[in-house]
């Protein structure tokens, strides 16, 4: 997998770097699904590397910022393993298969997604309430009803060196995916003659709005 530079021009695009390009085909089928697929991966776990790696250009102090930076890079990287309507998920089975670590670690951080970040539901979150009892000696006995919120700290250094690695073996895997669905496609066009790819429709694209954020693509 590759970067390519684009430009976007309302509902099309335009390549950049193809002095040579004629027309840019739309094409489909599962394995271009697949492949569409595999490219939302890859920005949702780019998106992850950079909450991650932002991280420690926030001050220790701004501690809510860097927890938001933390979570953001859990959640976002899980949304790659979670089942979804409009796009296959990753298999952590097929991506960390040879390591037991990793498959270890890997069902921790889906564990604090979903029963703490998400769901408040494991003890990492507490809250706690009690009464400040007075010695007696005034006409009422209770000075005050407090209640205590108490968060579990997970932003430590071992955990943010391996939700790195998982991160890291996950976008090796979906690049490599992506290429080998990528040539076999390519295979597959360049058997058909020039003439008939020629006459295809051309790549467009029409950005969503707001009447669109309840609806599956």
């Amino acid at each position: 997998m590759e970067n390519i530079k684009i430009l976007k021009n309302e509902n099309s695009i335009s390549i950049i770097g193809f002095s040579d390009a004629a027309k840019v085909i739309k094409i489909d089928g599962p394995k271009v699904k697949r492949l569409n697929d595999l490219l939302l991966h890859r920005m949702d776990l780019e998106f992850s590397e950079y909450c991650l790696n932002a991280i420690n250009k926030v001050h220790k102090e701004e501690n809510q910022l860097r927890q938001s930076l933390w979570r953001s890079a859990i959640v976002n990287y899980f949304k790659c393993f979670a089942s979804n309507k409009s796009r296959s998920q990753l298999s952590e089975i097929r991506i960390y298969k040879s390591d037991s670590m990793a498959l270890e670690i890997f069902t921790y951080f889906k564990n604090l997604r979903n029963k703490y970040f998400i769901h408040d539901e494991n003890s990492y979150t507490q809250s706690i309430s009690g009464a400040i009892l007075n010695q007696g000696n005034k006409s009422y006995k209770i000075e005050k009803l407090i209640t205590l919120g108490i968060l579990g700290e997970t932003l430590e250094d071992a955990n943010f060196s391996n939700l790195s690695l998982l991160i890291k073996i996950a976008q090796r895997w979906v690049d490599h995916e992506y290429d080998v669905i990528a040539k076999d496609i390519t295979r597959e066009l360049e058997a058909i003659p020039y003439d008939e790819l020629l006459k295809r429709e051309e790549v467009s694209f029409r950005i969503s709005d707001i009447s669109k954020v309840d609806k599956e693509r």
